[in-house]
């Protein structure tokens, strides 16, 4: 399950207004700011520039890649492990074969996935080298978006610099015409200006995004391979438990703990 990312928009939300304020900070006329032949050469040349480095079958997955930036997952490391520890005990109690009945109310794919070849009793090995595998194509397919918008963002300053280019040449073509030499001035600048915040408000640090993103995944992905070969192995719960509390983050480990500390103070209360 994926839910919107605020802090990404509220980034570019801020970003962009912090920009916008310091345009029109001391009564500068934000139109000035404005070309639309500028925008065309710096956007439009650099995600052509895109369509000549990538295929059409990477390139139709650009939307995508860009969404994702915008979405994190809804499920947590500590959810993981109560999952686990659900689904060992029940194991434990009913058979291997009880947790087919649980895969239903299962939203993560890749759980469901393990579980089932638990269940249809492939060999641990078997097992731990599928996900691993499916672990790797993940890797895969996100560093390839991610490395899809580094590659944007590398072209944009530099068409920037080609419509700084093409204004200089506009103004060296039109000396005696002082309207041409300020119209040639404008774009020599505002493309250079425009590559440079495409580049670094919205395409690298949406890339390291997904990174961060990606790296976060993998490790949720590993947790789920130890606990689901652990539940195979008839691991005590517990154990289980202990095991995968090593995922966490400090600050995580921490909450986790005082969660259980909460928990067992409201059991014997009860």
């Amino acid at each position: 399950m994926k839910k919107h990312d605020f802090l990404t928009t509220i980034g570019i939300v801020v970003g962009t207004g912090l920009t916008v304020w310091g345009m029109a900070s001391g009564g500068t006329n934000l139109k000035i700011f404005y070309d639309f032949a500028s925008i065309l050469i710096t956007v439009g040349g650099s995600f052509a520039a895109l369509l000549i480095a990538y295929p059409i079958s990477a390139m139709k997955r650009i939307t995508n890649v860009i969404f994702q930036s915008f979405k994190e997952s809804t499920s947590s490391s500590t959810e993981i492990i109560e999952t686990f520890k659900n689904l060992s005990q029940k194991a434990r109690k009913e058979g291997l074969l009880s947790l087919e009945d649980e895969m239903d109310v299962l939203t993560n794919e890749f759980l469901k996935k393990g579980l089932q070849m638990v269940v249809d009793g492939l060999e641990p090995e078997i097992i731990k080298e599928i996900m691993e595998l499916e672990i790797d194509e993940m890797e895969r397919r996100h560093t390839d978006g991610a490395n899809m918008l580094k590659a944007w963002a590398a072209y944009a300053p530099a068409f920037g610099m080609i419509g700084t280019l093409v204004g200089l040449i506009q103004m060296l073509a039109n000396l005696s015409d002082s309207s041409a030499l300020a119209s040639g001035m404008g774009k020599a600048l505002i493309t250079t200006f425009y590559g440079a915040l495409l580049a670094n408000l919205v395409l690298v640090p949406m890339a390291q995004n997904l990174n961060y993103k990606s790296s976060i995944e993998v490790n949720s992905c590993e947790m789920i391979i130890n606990g689901i070969l652990a539940i195979q192995l008839g691991v005590n719960p517990r154990i289980i438990e202990e095991k995968l509390t090593s995922y966490l983050s400090p600050p995580e480990r921490l909450k986790f703990i005082e969660n259980k500390v909460k928990e067992a103070e409201v059991t014997e209360n009860v």
